[in-house]
């Protein structure tokens, strides 16, 4: 039996083909705010050993937002919930790291608004897709679940 789809049944199959577009360009505003960090803490930094571990430890940090943001544009919960770390390790980051171990002597204004923005941005981005990831997966069951009676 062919069954035309309601307009709501419609709105539904299209969701689940939408990609999550505010998580990842959240994310990927939270690696323009890594990388206003970055420049910032090295331009102030001593010249140090520590100077070579900061560039080793954001190129890290940059690869994994860039995932984080790719893997949340697709509704992969294991990386919002990445995000959400990322987004905890920069607080603590601008918390201990930068005023104790890092020194910076100056823009520690700039720096620590863009530590702080890449972290809420992060953690919006990663709450927001570890929410629409479990609701698209509760209508996915459900539309699996019709499926089933149906046949």
């Amino acid at each position: 039996m062919n069954n035309p789809l309601s307009e709501k049944e419609k709105r539904v199959f299209v969701s689940l083909y939408k990609k999550d577009n505010l998580s990842y360009s959240l994310a990927l505003l939270s690696i323009l705010a890594e990388l206003v960090y970055v420049i910032s803490i090295l331009d102030v930094m001593a010249v140090s050993f520590l100077m070579g571990v900061t560039v080793m430890m954001n190129i890290g940090l940059l690869f994994i937002l860039f995932t984080c943001a790719v893997k949340m544009n697709v509704y992969d919960r294991r990386w919002a919930v990445f995000s959400v770390a990322s987004g905890v390790y920069m607080l603590v980051r601008q918390l201990v790291f930068v005023p104790v171990i890092l020194k910076p002597y100056d823009r520690l204004a700039l720096i620590a608004g863009a530590n702080l923005a890449g972290a809420v941005l992060l953690m919006i981005a990663g709450i927001s897709s570890f929410g629409k990831s479990i609701r698209r997966q509760k209508l996915q069951q459900s539309l699996d679940g019709e499926e089933a009676i149906e046949e």
